[in-house]
């Protein structure tokens, strides 16, 4: 099959479901979704939440219907693999920022040598960490217009303290240089505003080197296509039933045809405050939430998905 029957034949099956992709570093998350839509000739590409530009690693594009679950993948924990570079910091905490501070190396081997113990004991600690300072230089929104747009044109503007959870931070080298870590943090945790404020507390600038996201919520970065792969149209698009963790209800062969049309069949029992509708043969729909207080077997439809 030459590649324009491919594409003729993989754009004729996609309806719904999600990408998994290796976002190149220098590219947004934005950039992404403008190509996936213009390479697989897609009319719906959603979000699920940021990457910055230096960063790369896992990002998840749901398509078509499967937009409508954007919303969980904002909420779930993600995995880090960080390089951090000590003695020198910007503005952005990133390669991509402007220089603020660049020691010399004799400078950072005194300090390492004078210094470790008290930086082990910062490390150590991190875990405990439950609020963050998110950095001016972030895609947060301030009256309409980004933090990092705001702090380039010198506007200043209230911090934005937010709450986080740091589950894992293990260092995994460690030398006068820098280090590399990998971690595990709430949705909304600035890895390098992280990095930032370590080396705050530390008393060396400090940024990163390089960041990739290995998992988000349960998936990985080992399932995730390349982005070469994207533009040669054999990305795969995964069936939202594989992708979305959300407890579930099998509904009968016979009612399928009733939930099509907006019809609630009857439940015997209801497994969490949100959850899916299924067809015997595993086919996600419609998403539902419990309309009433726990233990009640009233519902409502969040979306009904059209029929394959």
């Amino acid at each position: 099959m030459n590649p324009s029957d491919l594409q003729e034949s993989l754009q004729a099956k996609i309806k719904s479901g999600f990408l998994l992709l290796d976002k190149p570093v220098g590219m947004t998350s934005s950039d992404l979704v403008l190509k996936a839509k213009k390479t697989l000739n897609l009319h719906k590409v959603g979000h699920t939440g940021t990457l910055d530009k230096a960063a790369c690693g896992l990002i998840i594009l749901p398509i078509g219907s499967s937009t409508s679950f954007s919303q969980i993948f904002l909420t779930k924990e993600k995995e880090y693999l960080a390089e951090v570079q000590f003695g020198f910091s910007t503005d952005s905490g990133d390669r991509e920022g402007i220089v603020l501070e660049d020691w010399e190396d004799q400078r950072i081997r005194n300090w390492y040598q004078e210094k470790k113990a008290q930086l082990d004991n910062i490390l150590a600690t991190v875990t405990d960490w439950e609020d963050q300072v998110a950095p001016e230089i972030s895609a947060l929104k301030v009256s309409g217009k980004r933090r990092a747009q705001l702090f380039r044109e010198g506007v200043s503007v209230p911090q934005s303290v937010r709450k986080i959870k740091i589950y894992e931070f293990e260092v995994l080298e460690l030398d006068y240089k820098g280090c590399k870590i990998r971690t595990k943090v709430s949705a909304g945790t600035y890895i390098r505003k992280l990095v930032m404020d370590i080396g705050e507390k530390a008393g060396i600038p400090m940024s990163l080197q390089s960041l990739t996201r290995t998992k988000i919520g349960k998936l990985g970065l080992d399932k995730a296509d390349t982005y070469d792969a994207l533009l040669s149209g054999t990305a795969i698009v995964h069936p939202p039933e594989e992708i979305v963790d959300v407890p579930s209800v099998e509904v009968p062969g016979t009612l399928v045809k009733d939930i099509f049309h907006g019809k609630k069949p009857r439940l015997e029992w209801i497994p969490a405050q949100e959850f899916l509708l299924i067809s015997p043969e595993g086919q996600i729909l419609a998403w539902c939430r419990r309309d009433g207080l726990p233990g009640s077997f009233n519902y409502k439809y969040l979306k009904v998905f059209p029929k394959n």
